[in-house]
């Protein structure tokens, strides 16, 4: 097996959305990186999302051929990181994670933008075009109503961030970070071995400049 066939020059951010993937994605692609961008409403990640949904690792892999780096998910969010540490061992391990209640606000604010009001339903997600996310909620995570089960959804969110560190555990490949506090380039270029820009941390979302005072939306 190549090089590239064990992971080497790849890398996974395995960070839920609304951890500052949006951000992470854009600093990636900064850094030379060819990333797969995540986004509930284009053909790629949803077709990934049902992919990962049913299991079929082996299309993955062909989509993994094609570029460098990825996040949102189906790469976060999901038990994927077990199957990606196998199959890639050689991949550096991105992770990202924030406050649990600002997460979940940040949800919140996502589903709400989709149905153009204070509707944050998943179905309104799905009729914006979201198909893969709300198979991903409904059936990974196990949420059909992520108002009614805040709980559940608080819950998941934690125990997977949990046995992700555990997994990671030891691993000199693997980096978690809180993108959501004062962000920097100096600690993913060392993680990476690349040169830190002269240039400001990419921020795409302005929930980082309030996010301590209002919990909004930190992609």
């Amino acid at each position: 097996m190549t090089d590239v066939g064990i992971g080497h020059g790849k890398v996974f951010c395995l960070g839920f959305p609304k951890t500052g993937t949006t951000s992470l994605e854009v600093a990636l692609q900064r850094l030379g990186y060819k990333v797969c961008r995540g986004a509930s409403s284009n053909n790629h990640s949803n077709f990934l999302m049902a992919l990962q949904v049913h299991g079929d690792t082996n299309e993955i892999a062909r989509v993994i051929a094609h570029f460098d780096a990825f996040a949102d998910m189906p790469w976060g969010g999901t038990n994927l990181y077990l199957w990606l540490s196998q199959r890639y061992p050689d991949a550096r391990f991105l992770h990202t994670s924030r406050d649990p209640a600002k997460w979940y606000r940040s949800i919140l604010n996502q589903l709400e933008k989709a149905g153009g009001g204070s509707d944050a339903s998943l179905d309104m997600v799905h009729a914006s075009g979201g198909y893969g996310s709300t198979m991903i909620v409904r059936r990974v995570w196990g949420i059909e109503d992520i108002v009614a089960q805040k709980e559940e959804a608080l819950r998941f969110y934690q125990d997977l961030n949990a046995a992700i560190l555990s997994h990671f555990a030891r691993n000199d490949n693997f980096l978690s970070l809180d993108l959501t506090q004062s962000p920097s380039w100096e600690a993913l270029c060392a993680f990476l071995g690349r040169p830190v820009p002269n240039q400001p941390f990419p921020h795409e979302n302005p929930g980082y400049a309030v996010a301590a005072s209002s919990g909004k939306a930190a992609g």
